[in-house]
This record gives structure tokens, C-alpha cells and sequence, in this order.
């Protein structure tokens, strides 16, 4: 389950941040042709990692080759349409992509999430994405992070419930 919740926010985050999620998934192609930079229909692997760079680089406001929080707050709230970022915190989202536990985000943290991502995004194997593959990415994300949002939610109403009873202590040797 940790690897789904993984998979869903790395595309919530870097669909969102790099590859403008909110735009593919309302069909405005203009993000897509902006990083499509030699107009071929697809998104390479080599667009696509330039893109994330240049994503992380723009988050990464004091320039330390991390983000925290507050630059990705601050980074989603100069987005359009960075109201749908909102559905997961910053620090969420950090927290997800952050392997070695340091509380921020570093470019190679990045930079491995956005791979995995664009190779799952990649349905039919071809080494790009097309515009179909983006959309249906974003979609899937978008589903994705509704029914996990239901599930987190369901949890956290229930928890407690399924509790081990207390357990009662031994009697003693005089019925006690």
C-alpha cells in the first residue's frame, strides 16, 4: 500500500508541479507543446527531465539544492489553477518523496520520482509520452488521489476500532 500512495502523490506532485497536471487534465494542450521542444507529438525522456529541472530549480527558491515546504507552498501558490495542488500539503508530499528522512526534498529525490513517473506514464513503452499517455496519467492520478483521500478518511474515522481487547491479568493462586 506504501508503494501505491507513492506512486499516486509522485504523480500528484510532479503532474501537478512539472508537468502542469491540472492543465493536461482539462485538455489545454499548451503545456504539453511547451515541453514537447521539438514539436515531434511526444515528451522524451530528455524533455521531460529537463522540465523537472527546470521545475526544481524554480522551487528551489534560496538556491540550496533542496525544497522544503514553504518554497513548494510558495511555488504552488504562484500556479495557476494551484488550488487542485492543494488536495495534498506540501509536506505530504515531501514527506512521500523524501527516502532519506531529512524533512526536504533534494533534486535526486526529484529527479528519481519523476522517472519512475514518466516510465509508468509511458503505457506503450516507447521511450515518450504522448498526449494521450499524459492525459491518462493525470487522470488516473486524479482518481487515484480521491479514492486514497476516501481510504485515509475511512482509516482515520475507524481508528481505534479494531483494537485488541485489553487484556485481563492472570489470576493469582487465590482466585484473584
Amino acid at each position: 500500500m506504501k508503494h501505491h500512495k507513492l506512486h499516486m502523490m509522485l504523480i500528484a506532485m510532479l503532474g501537478g508541479a512539472a508537468l502542469a497536471g491540472t492543465a493536461f487534465a482539462h485538455g489545454d494542450d499548451s503545456k504539453f507543446k511547451s515541453m514537447d521542444t521539438n514539436g515531434d507529438g511526444q515528451i522524451s525522456s530528455s524533455e521531460h527531465a529537463a522540465s523537472v529541472t527546470a521545475k526544481f530549480t524554480s522551487m528551489d527558491t534560496d538556491k540550496d539544492g533542496f525544497v522544503t515546504t514553504t518554497e513548494m507552498d510558495t511555488a504552488h501558490a504562484a500556479m495557476k489553477g494551484g488550488g487542485d495542488m492543494k488536495k495534498m500539503s506540501s509536506s505530504d508530499k515531501i514527506a512521500k518523496m523524501d527516502t532519506d528522512g531529512d524533512g526536504k526534498m533534494s533534486s535526486a529525490e526529484y529527479d528519481a520520482g519523476a522517472q519512475k513517473m514518466f516510465t509508468e506514464m509511458d503505457a506503450d513503452k516507447s521511450g515518450g509520452l504522448s498526449m494521450a499517455e499524459m492525459n491518462a496519467g493525470h487522470r488516473k492520478a486524479d482518481k487515484d488521489k480521491t479514492k486514497d483521500k476516501s481510504a485515509m478518511s475511512d482509516h482515520s474515522e475507524h481508528s481505534g476500532h479494531d483494537a485488541p481487547p485489553a487484556s485481563t491479568p492472570p489470576s493469582d493462586a487465590n482466585g484473584g
